[in-house]
């Protein structure tokens, strides 16, 4: 996730999209704060969840 370009990264198709490609599913507020969001690649439609400590890493780069 790179948040000065708004991409992410596919782990499958490894194609950088915009952020808004991706479809975040939706979870229970309630669960929210300890669970990592789901995305849907636009392209591929695979779902996956980054690492928390990877997103941090990407804001650094």
């Amino acid at each position: 996730m790179n948040h000065e370009t708004r991409t992410m990264l596919c782990p499958r198709c490894e194609q950088e999209q915009p952020m808004r490609n991706f479809a975040m599913l939706g979870m229970s507020p309630f669960y929210a704060p300890m669970l990592a969001a789901i995305y849907r690649c636009g392209a591929c439609s695979h779902l996956f969840a980054p690492r928390p400590d990877r997103q941090r890493d990407s804001r650094s780069a």
